[in-house]
Order: C-alpha cells, then sequence, then structure tokens
C-alpha cells in the first residue's frame, strides 16, 4: 500500500456521512447493486494539472482496467481524476466487510483542525487530497485537506444566478 498526495480544483464533492451517494438516483442495475452492497461510497472530481498527473501515475496510479477510468481529459483539454471510497467495504476481513466511513476532511494547509462537515466543499475549492493505492489495482480515498474554500453553490435553487 502507498499514500499519493497530491493538490488540485475539487468539483462535485460528496465526502460527508450526510452527502454520501447512495445509489437512489439510479436504475436497478449493475452499478446501483454495487452501491447498495458498499452502502453508499463518497466521491469527488480533482481537476489536476499535466505535472501532477505524471507524478501520481510515476506513484502508481493506474491508468488501465476498471481503476483507470477514473482518469478524464475534458473537451477543454482539463484533466480530472475521481476519488471515490466506499462507505462499507464488503471485500475485506476475509468476505466479512468492513465499516470505511466517509474520508477525514480538515481545514486548512497544515495541523489537524477538522472541516465543519455541515459546510459544503465548493466547486473550484483548492485542495489537497490522499489516496491509497494497493497492488496497483485497487485505489481508496483517504482524506482531504481544504486550502482554499470556494462556497458551495446548489444546482437545485430556480434563483441562482438570477
Amino acid at each position: 500500500m502507498a499514500n499519493v498526495d497530491f493538490e488540485g480544483k475539487a468539483f462535485y464533492a460528496k465526502v460527508f456521512e450526510r452527502n454520501r451517494d447512495t445509489g437512489e438516483n439510479l436504475q436497478d442495475g449493475q452499478l446501483k447493486d454495487k452501491i447498495t452492497l458498499e452502502q453508499g461510497h463518497y466521491s469527488m472530481n480533482v481537476e489536476v494539472s499535466p505535472e501532477t498527473r505524471d507524478l501520481m501515475i510515476a506513484q502508481g496510479v493506474p491508468t488501465k482496467g476498471l481503476i483507470g477510468q477514473l482518469w478524464r481529459e475534458g473537451e477543454d483539454g482539463t484533466i480530472v481524476y475521481k476519488c471515490k471510497r466506499p462507505h462499507f467495504n464488503p471485500r475485506i476481513n476475509k468476505g466479512e466487510g468492513m465499516l470505511m466511513g466517509p474520508p477525514v476532511v480538515f481545514d486548512g494547509k497544515e495541523g489537524e483542525n477538522k472541516w465543519d462537515d455541515s459546510v459544503d466543499i465548493g466547486n473550484g475549492s483548492t485542495v489537497k487530497v490522499r489516496i491509497n493505492v494497493w497492488d496497483g489495482k485497487i485505489v481508496t480515498l483517504e482524506g482531504v485537506r481544504v486550502i482554499d474554500h470556494v462556497e458551495f453553490v446548489s444546482d437545485n435553487d430556480p434563483m441562482s444566478g438570477f
């Protein structure tokens, strides 16, 4: 196992117990079944520079297979890595599984100040992220440090931007 730390811009952060993705909006099928088995998951897209991507790959973050699909390149050339963490991992402890819970989220550049989890991480916030790479195949979001917070603006607000 190896920890990989990197910085980037956060988008669509669901890293708290209260906003974990439980798959309730998905149609029945294999993806919904997996999310249900994991009791939901936490996720966050992180936009990174080409240099950061190359460093992450050099440190063991996979680029091939199913896990390699977590890398995306936008039409505008942006590079995005989707970080994920299951709430419950049914595949460890000899099949008994383990409750993993949300990743640890810290406030600021240094120290152990926990982030106020009632405050969402808005799109474009600068974050430092720690992922764990195991055997070049399994990648798990371990922690997030919010360095420069951007206020969260809900897409559900019909008056947003008016």
